[in-house]
């Protein structure tokens, strides 16, 4: 994929940058897999790839996975309880990646009603963020 790919140019929600992804849990082992589509809120302040609210501890679990319990940093410098496991990318705004998808940690916790795109899946990509115009460009 190169520099000039676009992948997407949306408005952000409510004065923040959000976007429609697919995410899919896939257990190795077995070759179940989950997919969640949801709305993700895209920060590179989270330094990790994906995070999702921990109700999605039943979805990794549904495919037989028992996600590892650890702790996760927040903003202001607050570590809470998560449990990480991983996941692959699937999908952006309707833009596929290639089979199995981008590989990433996934972070469960929180009640978020949205997920979060961190650092770890940015860094791959130019991701423009025009505040003034409120426009989010991700090639």
């Amino acid at each position: 994929m190169s520099s000039n790919q676009h992948i997407c140019r949306t408005r952000y929600t409510q004065g923040r940058p959000f976007v429609r992804s697919k995410v899919a849990i896939i257990n190795e082992m077995t070759g179940k897999q989950t997919t969640i589509d949801k709305n993700f809120k895209v920060d590179t302040g989270f330094d990790a790839g994906i995070h999702l609210p921990d109700v999605h501890m039943s979805d990794a679990h549904l495919v037989g996975l028992e996600p590892t319990l650890g702790t996760v940093g927040l903003a202001g410098g607050v570590e809470k309880p998560a449990h990480y496991s991983f996941a692959y990318l699937k999908e952006i705004e309707g833009y596929e990646f290639p089979a199995p998808g981008i590989g990433v940690q996934l972070v469960l916790q929180g009640s978020s009603r949205h997920g979060v795109l961190g650092l770890e899946i940015l860094k791959r990509f130019v991701t423009e963020f025009d505040g003034p115009n409120q426009l989010l460009t991700i090639k």
